[in-house]
């Protein structure tokens, strides 16, 4: 591949990268839990279930029940939705009255941080003050020593390395013409010493920033690295393909970077390190706003920034220290020549800075009492004091040292007194530049105090069964919402409809369907209120409307809601094209340097070809992607109808005629069947869990045939929507 055509790949890189790495909200945060937290059940559950504030890894969370003994009480059958996994479940055993305590620890499947909690419930009869003395500490963020390092010597590389360039391009590169032949041969450049050790920062804190992510996933601080954990978190992963990202572009940068003879290999660097730093950007909070792309735009910028400025120090104090060796006169006009370049540079990053972190800290703080009353808010004031003394100098600089070194510069003799103090207070800089970077990887690390945000309003219409049925929903967004169903029969508004309701299913998460009657508020307009849209995702609202001597009719809605539904990549084939791309990347950077026959063969052509077999075998991973299923056939009366006539034939032997599991089969069988009442209870299990188990059978019951061969896909949802009938009228009998 020729130089030319690097910088195009590049850049398709950063789109491919924007494209498949689906941002959410930064850190894995509990949000909801069922049973709740310190409540009191009249009967044990069927399960636990936990919500959280953004997508987690599946591989790598789990849920504990245990009783007041410790021991554990769950089936340790710990489950993530795989489409979009916000809820995590575990199923439970048949608990009797007492205390019981729900730990948890689930890996972040945006930003890969380890958040953890416990909380107790209670089930029957037991003292209050028992339950209130079994609280277990909330939610913890789990702030690794060897992920904050990461962050911090990660900051500093890239730092190096993106200002590194622009200060070689556009601040000394100018200035260059006022060397003569002899005094550029005397001058020590200091660009290759440290851009290698930008290199080897960035290279080690990726190794450092792996080895401890590894160890957050099986609870130590590092791993080593042939951990068990390490082939699948590196290869099936939305982490592991970050870090394969990082790894890629690093060889990329190391080629042209460390060899740059032309502004075209500076600039393909550049854009190389702009992609590394962007995979930091979709790692970080601003990825947490339901429309995440102006925030995750702002973060960017903020993140380059703040690399032209801190880098361009770095480099600035290496030529200081460099111009050491030429003559008092010439270091002077050289240093005076350097210094306005620099500063304009320094005042765009500045500007840019500024605009960014208001418009980040608004959309992350949401109020004053926010500031100074959440970590995050403190965190953000340390970060913004240690930024002023920054400011403050270098506006010293631009006002006084600046005009101060121009005089002279014109003197005959220079002012090596003035310069001295000018790499001091460069030098200065550079140091609180240090220490500001390991606030922002503790402050990284830190959930945002605000992460909700609200959408536009939804509405759409359908006709079904006669019906002209349209709805609205204001404003729209995750949480409280007013629903407005507005009916027309004929043209006429529909009114006196015995009961006009909404049902809510979200399509990606596995959460079980809730229900919200609506009140008639006239002109055939039927409203109510509530917070039945509790997460992002594409929810399905089916409005059912029943009627006096009429069939009920039924009609289904579609509206995404929130941060849109993020999909389970098959990471390990993400993983295998950027093995496959670094495999290029690495022989190319590589072939062309002068080498031996040798020394070619197994320093360049060997490892190439062992990353392209590594990127073979990484395609054919299993990654245990689950398929979701929607029901996509409303419950009316003709497929109630049909389920119950299959449900006679192929279940009611096993399951009894109510599915109670007392058929006259069922009676003798060991393990009894499932209790169909219990299981189709609202708000158990959605649709696609009991389509699921129809279709495969269940996996701890070898009786329960699976009905894939048997019944056609249809007719397994008909089946559903039959047994759904059992819950319903068994609570509608309920006093």
């Amino acid at each position: 591949m020729h130089r030319r055509h690097i910088l195009p790949a590049i850049i398709l890189s950063a789109i491919f990268l924007a494209l498949t790495i689906s941002p959410a909200s930064a850190h894995g945060s509990l949000v909801n839990a069922v049973p709740g937290i310190n409540e009191t059940l009249e009967r044990a559950p069927v399960q636990v279930e936990l919500f959280f504030s953004e997508p987690i890894e599946g591989n790598f969370s789990k849920i504990q029940v245990l009783d007041s003994t410790g021991k554990r009480v769950d089936n340790d059958d710990t489950r993530v939705d795989a489409a979009n996994p916000l809820r995590l479940t575990v199923s439970m055993r048949s608990l009797p009255d007492g205390i019981y305590t729900v730990s948890w620890k689930v890996l972040s499947l945006v930003d890969s941080h380890i958040t953890a909690g416990a909380y107790p419930f209670a089930v029957g009869d037991v003292d209050a003050a028992s339950l209130a003395a079994a609280a277990a500490a909330g939610q913890q963020v789990n702030l690794s020593f060897g992920e904050i390092i990461f962050r911090w010597l990660s900051y500093i590389s890239g730092a190096m390395l993106t200002g590194g360039v622009i200060f070689i391009v556009f601040v000394w590169s100018p200035a260059d013409s006022l060397l003569d032949k002899e005094s550029r041969e005397a001058l020590a450049f200091p660009w290759r010493k440290l851009a290698v050790a930008g290199l080897i920062i960035l290279l080690a804190a990726n190794v450092l920033g792996l080895l401890s992510q590894i160890g957050q996933v099986i609870g130590q601080e590092i791993a080593a690295p042939w951990n068990h954990a390490s082939t699948r978190l590196l290869f099936a992963t939305r982490y592991g393909a970050l870090w394969l990202i990082r790894f890629v572009l690093a060889l990329v940068v190391m080629r042209f970077l460390l060899n740059a003879k032309s502004r075209r290999d500076y600039g393909i660097a550049l854009a190389g390190m702009l992609v590394i730093l962007l995979t930091f950007s979709l790692n970080s909070h601003a990825a947490a706003e339901p429309q995440s792309f102006l925030p995750i735009l702002a973060d960017w910028l903020h993140l380059v920034s703040a690399s032209f400025w801190v880098g361009g120090l770095v480099f600035f104090v290496g030529m200081l220290a460099a111009l050491r060796g030429i003559a008092a006169p010439l270091r002077t006009r050289l240093t005076a020549a350097l210094i306005p370049r620099f500063t304009r540079v320094a005042l765009l990053s500045v500007g840019v800075l500024t605009l960014t972190g208001v418009y980040s800290a608004i959309l992350r703080l949401g109020s004053w009492e926010a500031l100074t009353g959440t970590l995050y808010g403190r965190l953000l004031i340390l970060k913004s004091l240690l930024a002023l003394p920054m400011i403050l100098l270098g506006a010293i600089n631009f006002l006084i040292t600046t005009p101060n070194m121009k005089r002279a510069a014109a003197l005959p003799e220079g002012n090596l007194t003035l310069v001295e103090r000018f790499r001091l207070l460069v030098s200065t800089e550079v140091i609180l530049a240090v220490i500001l970077l390991l606030t922002v990887g503790i402050f990284t690390a830190v959930p945002p105090a605000r992460t909700a945000a609200t959408e536009k309003n939804l509405s759409d219409s359908v006709s079904e069964g006669g019906l002209e049925i349209g709805l609205e929903i204001t404003p729209g967004s995750i949480g409280f919402n007013e629903f407005v169903a507005d009916i027309q029969l004929d043209g006429q508004p529909l009114v006196g409809a015995r009961e006009v309701s909404l049902q809510f299913s979200p399509t990606m998460v596995d959460l079980p369907p809730s229900e919200l009657i609506l009140d008639e508020v006239g002109s055939g307009q039927y409203a109510a209120s509530g917070a039945s849209l509790s997460l992002p995702d594409t929810w399905q609202v089916q409005v059912s409307v029943r009627r006096e001597g009429e069939f009920d009719t039924f009609a289904n809605f579609e509206f995404p809601v929130g941060t849109a539904a993020s999909q389970t990549y098959p990471w390990n084939r993400v993983a295998a094209g950027l093995l496959i791309i670094g495999a290029i990347a690495y022989l190319t950077a590589l072939q062309k340097m002068p080498q031996p026959p040798a020394q070619k063969l197994f320093l360049t052509r060997l490892p190439a070809l062992a990353l392209l077999v590594i990127g073979a075998f990484v395609f054919f991973l299993q990654t245990g992607i689950v398929e979701r299923y929607i029901n996509p056939i409303p419950p009316n009366q003709t497929s109630i109808e049909q389920g119950q006539a299959i449900y006679r034939v192929q279940c009611v032997a096993c399951h009894g005629p109510g599915g109670r599991g007392d058929g006259p089969v069922g009676l003798t069988l060991n393990p009894p069947p499932a209790d169909l009442f219990l299981h189709t209870q609202p708000g158990v299990h959605p649709d696609g869990r009991l389509y699921e188990w129809i279709t495969f059978g269940f996996a701890d019951n070898q009786v329960m045939p699976r009905f894939k061969e048997i019944l056609s896909n249809e007719e397994r949802w008909h089946v559903v929507n039959y047994i759904r009938t059992f819950g319903s009228e068994g609570e509608a009998s309920t006093p």
